[in-house]
């Protein structure tokens, strides 16, 4: 038994083994995988993605302003670009930034004031993507101390603090809405303060008189403002899912995996003679991959509607933007598969190799593409190189047509992106084509 054993595996082994292709791809996958995986989440990636993509609107140019945006700048952890205000709102609304700044007009004026007088608080306008709210907080968080940092250091001198003081003390004597014992309590609050101040600055001012000019002390204390956090969308109404692209990317990846076996199907019936009889027929070439083609892009097409609409009836995903472009993006994305497909029959010899080199390549165009995680994860690097595979293409126009809601025109430029993809494999494996195998 023990001798049948062995000759039995012997002979599974030696099979195995003269498939150098698969045998290669049975290692190759798993060491790629986990590469791409560990290069993401041990910190490389996140050194050499250069930052939080940060696009500043400044309305006001103020030296308080300007001092936030350089604060800004000289923060590694963000990568700035200042320009007007409906760029922002656009390159946001297109995803290509995860965070939008709109420093209003007035704001180094007010900012101050607002110390005493919430009307006059300044309100920052806070652009996101509503897929990369981390992004966000993080904008969000670190906008606090850039903005008193450049506050403290371009207005809140102890001279300009006696100002202050000033102003709200005579504000309070005037103000019509407040009854005389509360003017009493404010002008018990604030002359204590102006006294204060007026000391700091007397010392200030001596001191600087006594360094040349130079300014010494600051006026502490922190300056109030509102944030107003604002998700960018093509529609008001119109709300984030993360869901949606999470249907697109791995729908995307099993119709893609549906594809092998077009590819092993191809090379199984050209093995068993079966291509002989169709070109007796006379069948062309290019009749029989149309064919087979078309009825695989049906199949893909099927099983991308069925995929979303599981999705919609069950977690609420819903085309915000375009039907006529969502329905383009299936067909497209769908014919793009089974052209891959039929591309890798082609240049398949064996079964075994084919299906191997298959999963290998669908798996990298899955992950590259953006199908498995967002691609504003990967490196700066990476995210250029993503947009030669025609799933970033596919998974961008499904987001652009769900919960991004884009018009058609969105859709346009994918569309010819996958138009292109399906031209190349097509006529690659029309060009490659045997009738014959090899062996």
């Amino acid at each position: 038994m023990w001798t049948q054993i062995r000759a039995l595996m012997r002979a599974e082994l030696t099979l195995f083994f003269s498939d150098r292709r698969a045998v290669i791809m049975y290692v190759a996958v798993p060491i790629f995988i986990a590469s791409f995986f560990g290069f993401l989440t041990d910190g490389s990636g996140s050194k050499s993605r250069g930052g939080t993509g940060l696009w500043i609107a400044d309305l006001d140019g103020s030296a308080v302003s300007r001092g936030v945006i350089s604060n800004f700048f000289s923060d590694s952890a963000f990568r700035v670009t200042v320009t007007n205000a409906d760029a922002v709102r656009v390159q946001v609304l297109a995803g290509r930034v995860p965070v939008g700044l709109i420093l209003p007009a007035g704001f180094g004026a007010d900012a101050p004031a607002g110390l005493f007088d919430t009307n006059r608080r300044p309100r920052l306008t806070l652009l996101y993507d509503p897929s990369r709210s981390i992004e966000r907080q993080v904008v969000e968080g670190m906008l606090v101390p850039k903005v008193i940092e450049s506050l403290v250091r371009n207005t809140l001198s102890w001279s300009r603090g006696k100002e202050l003081v000033a102003e709200q003390l005579e504000r309070v004597t005037a103000a019509p809405e407040l009854s005389e014992r509360d003017r009493a309590l404010y002008r018990d609050m604030l002359e204590p303060v102006r006294d204060w101040v007026n000391r700091k600055a007397a010392e200030a001012e001596a001191a600087a008189a006594s360094t040349n000019g130079t300014p010494q002390g600051e006026f502490g204390l922190p300056m109030p403002f509102a944030i107003d956090p604002q998700p960018v969308t093509a529609k008001a109404e119109a709300r984030y899912n993360g869901f949606a692209h999470s249907f697109a990317g791995i729908g995307l990846q099993f119709v893609l995996m549906s594809m092998v076996e077009l590819a092993t199907g191809l090379l199984r019936e050209r093995e068993s003679g079966w291509f002989k009889r169709l070109r007796a027929a006379p069948v062309r070439r290019s009749t029989l991959l149309f064919a087979k083609g078309a009825a695989y892009a049906v199949v893909a097409a099927l099983c991308l509607a069925v995929c979303f609409g599981f999705s919609m009836a069950v977690f609420g995903v819903r085309v915000q933007g375009s039907w006529p472009g969502f329905l383009l993006c299936l067909g497209l994305t769908s014919t793009m598969a089974a052209s891959l497909g039929l591309m890798l029959a082609a240049l398949g010899r064996t079964q075994g190799g084919t299906r191997g080199i298959s999963i290998a390549v669908i798996l990298v165009l899955v992950m590259v593409g953006g199908g498995w995680m967002p691609a504003f994860l990967f490196p700066s690097w990476l995210q250029t190189v993503s947009l030669l595979t025609p799933t970033r293409w596919s998974v961008d126009a499904f987001d652009a047509m769900t919960w991004r809601a884009l018009g058609f025109d969105a859709v346009l430029q994918p569309a010819a992106a996958l138009a292109l993809w399906t031209a190349i494999f097509g006529g690659v494996a029309l060009w490659r084509f045997r009738w014959e195998s090899d062996s």
